[in-house]
């Protein structure tokens, strides 16, 4: 016997779902674009109760968003590690549907990874020239005087170079590392696209192959 669906406050689903986007779309926290994404939607739910066993159903949806391979696998491997991992918004409830654009949040903006580290180190590389030219200036100002240099010349130049050598030292190699990183990182996402691209390409065959009863050839070993 059917009942009346039950709800409360504080019922839920939530649910994991592939998605093909064309063309590929930009991810918060993420340096390439992806036509292959991980979506996460929640919804509050009903429960209805027939024949001796519950059936659960989606009702209004709260929040959805999306998740590159990379991220999806990060986030699930990484419990109680910082405050979580990037994910892209693309609906949270309340949110106005956008008919011109078609969506109801605008998509992520693009950040080239690359070229941002790249700038950085371009600053870093032009204030540490200020600073050698400004110890220049000061240096030959200081140097060329014909009364005895004070103390307080001498510690004023001391710390300037103590500062140029801890640029030299230790931010430059900690900002090209940080580069490196970036690079690893775009790789490693670069690597979890492509997987996830042909991870589709097999479901769809598989899915055409059961419904079309086609035969998929295997590769033979070669004797």
């Amino acid at each position: 016997m059917n009942q009346e669906p039950e709800t409360h406050e504080s019922y839920g689903m939530v649910g994991f779902s592939r998605v093909s986007t064309h063309p590929p779309t930009n991810l918060f926290g993420s340096s390439i674009k992806h036509g292959n994404l991980i979506a996460l939607r929640i919804s509050t739910a009903r429960k209805y109760r027939e024949y001796q066993k519950d059936r659960y159903m989606a009702d209004e949806r709260v929040i959805e968003v999306e998740l590159s391979a990379t991220q999806f696998a990060e986030a699930i491997t990484s419990f109680n590690v910082g405050q979580g991992v990037p994910c892209t918004l693309r609906y949270v409830r309340g949110d106005e549907y956008n008919k011109e654009k078609r969506e109801f949040r605008e998509r992520c903006p693009e950040i080239n990874f690359k070229q941002q580290a790249t700038n950085e180190l371009k600053k870093e590389m032009s204030d540490l020239g200020a600073k050698l030219d400004l110890l220049k200036k000061d240096s030959e100002e200081i140097l060329t005087r014909k009364e005895p240099i004070k103390v307080a010349d001498k510690k004023k130049l001391l710390e300037d170079l103590r500062q140029i050598d801890m640029e030299l030292r230790s931010n430059i190699p900690f900002i090209h590392e940080c580069f490196n990183e970036s690079v690893d990182k775009t790789v490693t996402e670069a690597k979890g696209e492509i997987e996830a691209t042909f991870q589709t390409v097999r479901e769809r065959l598989g899915d055409a192959a059961i419904a079309g009863k086609i035969e998929v050839p295997m590769l033979e070993e070669s004797n």
